[in-house]
C-alpha cells in the first residue's frame, strides 16, 4: 500500500500546453482554465513532483539554446578578434599574453549556465538536498 499524506500535495495544470504549477492547499479552487491534481499519496506526489522537474529541465535548456544561439556569434568574432591581434603583436610578450588569454578563456567556466533543480521539500530532505 501506499504511503498516505497528511498534507496532501496539490498542483495545477494547464490541459491546453500542459504547464504544470504547485497549487494553493486542497480548498482552494483551481484557476479558471486549469486542472487541480490532489496527490494523497507519496508515490502520486513524487511522480508529478518528477513531471515538474522535467518540465523544468526543458525550460532551462531551450533558455540555453536561445543564449548560445544570440551570444555564440559575438563569441565567435571576439576569439577572431583575440586571434587577429595575436598575429599582428608588436613583439613576442603581447603575443604571449593573448595566446594565454585564449587559452584561460577556454577554460573558464560558463557563469550563465544554470543548473536548477526543484524537489518538494519532503523529497528534498530524502535525497539529501
Amino acid at each position: 500500500m501506499h504511503a498516505q499524506l497528511a498534507k496532501k500535495i496539490v498542483y495545477w495544470r494547464n490541459p491546453i500546453n500542459r504547464e504544470l504549477r504547485m497549487g494553493l492547499p486542497e480548498q482552494y479552487p483551481a484557476p479558471w482554465g486549469w486542472e487541480k491534481i490532489v496527490c494523497g499519496s507519496a508515490l502520486s506526489a513524487e511522480y508529478w513532483s518528477k513531471e515538474m522537474r522535467n518540465q523544468e529541465r526543458i525550460r532551462e535548456e531551450a533558455k540555453d539554446e536561445e543564449r548560445e544561439r544570440i551570444e555564440g556569434p559575438m563569441k565567435k568574432q571576439l576569439r577572431l578578434h583575440m586571434m587577429n591581434l595575436m598575429a599582428n603583436a608588436r613583439n613576442e610578450i603581447n603575443r604571449e599574453f593573448l595566446r594565454r588569454h585564449l587559452e584561460l578563456y577556454e577554460k573558464r567556466p560558463d557563469k550563465t549556465r544554470s543548473k536548477r533543480e526543484s524537489y518538494l521539500h519532503a523529497e528534498a530532505y530524502e535525497y539529501g538536498h
